[in-house]
């Protein structure tokens, strides 16, 4: 368990360390996230923070070597420096859409190819159901899945850091209680450079992650459940990362219904997502935040039940948190489809109306 706790702070110390240094980096050579249609921020932010959490985290993985040895870590460490790369060119150079999601099919077929993949799915009642052929695609489209529901999720500051930190929390728990310390070890580095980001993402933003970051994060978590699945309840192992990210789950599927009905192309960005939504309820940047987190610990907790108590009384809790957020949401206005709020423009100058308010709130405090 040391060595869990040595991953977390090597990966926190670093990741905080190099951050400052990545800001100035980033700001010199003119890698900024301007203010766009979409986007939130008011002025010109430096991006490319994932290089921070990346080094961070392999720093972490490095020193916990002995621990890690006998596993997959050649395999993660290549496949999630080239997921590093794809993202920090897109983040510096705006990559098309469709070239930047089969490339991520390419690493992620890298690593199901030169490492581990889902083999079986287990019955809660019991018995495996072996996937055969449908491995290896089963794979990567799960690596492909994790690592755009972080992207996803990445557009208000410290959101997606928050919400990876949640989920890594809640990995560290379920591989404690199966032992599986590589699983554990990597994710306490997860933890900790999201952590150690978290301070410079939190609003107001000194720097974005950007989605060199975000796609890192989300490879490592969807890969770090493979891993999982090899040693025991393979399902449950794969639903639990699965369940903690129910919010930009939720936010992926209602933005696929809403494009699919404005018939525009579902891969097509927007500045509508839920996220968006809650901050034009009024609450600002940090409270809008904060009330995410706090659906993200409730889906949490609902992932702890599946594993440690039983899978059906998890199912339940889970499918009861689900209907109280839809109904809350649908009151609130913030599930409707058509209307204004189907233009990107329209979004972005009513939140950034909402992040002017907040901020002259803040000025008079």
């Amino acid at each position: 368990m040391w060595q869990g706790l040595k991953a977390f702070v090597v990966a926190f110390v670093t990741t905080l360390t190099i951050t400052p240094i990545v800001i100035l980096i980033s700001t010199r050579l003119g890698w900024v996230d301007r203010p766009l249609p979409r986007r939130i921020n008011k002025h010109p932010v430096p991006t490319l923070g994932g290089l921070a959490i990346f080094i961070g985290f392999i720093t972490a993985s490095v020193l916990s070597w002995p621990v890690a040895n006998f596993r997959h870590l050649p395999s993660l460490y290549l496949s999630g420096a080239l997921i590093f790369i794809l993202g920090a060119i897109d983040d510096i150079y705006d990559l098309n859409a469709k070239s930047k999601f089969w490339l991520m099919v390419l690493i992620a077929a890298i690593y199901v190819i030169t490492g581990p993949r889902i083999q079986h799915l287990t019955n809660p009642s019991g018995g495996t159901f072996d996937l055969g052929v449908f491995a290896i695609p089963l794979s990567i489209l799960w690596l492909v899945g994790t690592s755009n529901l972080v992207n996803q999720i990445d557009g208000l500051d410290g959101l997606a850091a928050g919400t990876v930190a949640i989920t890594a929390l809640t990995c560290i728990f379920l591989s404690s209680q199966k032992l599986d310390w590589f699983v554990l070890v990597l994710n306490c580095g997860i933890l900790g450079a999201s952590l150690g980001f978290l301070p410079y993402n939190f609003h107001p933003a000194k720097i974005f992650m950007g989605d060199s970051g975000a796609l890192f994060l989300g490879f490592v978590v969807g890969a770090l459940a493979i891993e999982g699945s090899l040693k025991g309840a393979a399902t449950v192992t794969l639903v639990v990362p699965l369940l903690v990210l129910g919010l930009p789950l939720l936010d992926t599927i209602f933005a696929i219904f809403r494009r699919a009905k404005a018939k525009r192309p579902i891969y097509l960005a927007d500045g509508d997502h839920l996220h968006h939504r809650v901050l034009r309820l009024g609450y600002g940047q940090k409270k809008t935040v904060l009330i995410l987190y706090l659906v993200n610990v409730l889906f949490a907790i609902g992932a702890f039940l599946v594993f440690n108590v039983n899978p059906e009384v998890g199912s339940i809790y889970t499918i009861l948190v689900f209907i109280v957020l839809v109904v809350k949401a649908a009151k609130q206005g913030v599930l409707r489809v058509g209307g204004k709020d189907q233009d990107s423009n329209s979004v972005w100058y009513q939140t950034r109306s909402d992040q002017n308010s907040e901020g002259s709130k803040d000025t008079k405090k």
